[in-house]
């Protein structure tokens, strides 16, 4: 993979300037460990989007309205603001936990390549890892109840939507606190 993205690199070097502001961004984003977390970063998302498409049309199909809705009092403003199902969260939760397992192990091999299972250091890993997922988690959850919720966007537009802004997030998250290089 080193050597494809060598010979693109020299390719556009041919045409940009190398030490100009592009050719600055062309050095320090395409490079192996950036070209394998979009990939494997857009597998996750779809996953992700697969997930959840199929929770929320099984849950419709079931008649499910979410877990928020069993928990929260009729007539309670809450209640009052969620009164057309919360199915899309829990679908959304599923979604999260089948997403994460898979870019927890193909960030750990792959992208950032920590080839280390020892119990201490893989659990470590794990551990911030989830962390760092659950913060992210918790703002796509926040950002969908408002884009569906509250401007009554749709579902799937407002996922992809806050997808693109979580695969960010994530990227930063795993770089600087979890699969850190030692220097």
């Amino acid at each position: 993979m080193t050597d494809f993205l060598n010979k693109i690199k020299a390719s556009l070097f041919r045409k940009i300037n190398k030490d100009g502001f592009i050719g600055k961004l062309i050095e320090k984003f395409l490079t192996k460990e950036f070209i394998t977390y979009v990939i494997f970063g857009l597998l996750t998302t779809v996953i992700n989007l697969l997930t959840f498409y199929v929770f929320k049309e099984l849950f419709i199909f079931i008649g499910w309205d979410g877990t928020l809705n069993g928990l929260i009092s009729e007539g309670t403003w809450l209640y009052n603001i969620l009164v057309d199902g919360t199915d899309y969260l829990d679908a959304n939760f599923i979604a999260w936990v089948v997403a994460v397992v898979f870019a927890f192990i193909t960030n750990k091999l792959w992208v950032f390549e920590s080839k280390s299972w020892k119990p201490s250091i893989a659990l470590k890993e794990f551990i911030e890892f989830i962390g760092a997922r659950i913060l992210s988690f918790v703002i796509e959850t926040v950002l969908m109840v408002i884009l569906v919720t509250f401007l009554s966007l749709p579902e799937m537009l407002s996922k992809l939507a806050v997808g693109i802004i979580i695969i960010i997030l994530n990227y930063v998250f795993s770089k600087l606190f979890v699969f850190k290089k030692k220097q």
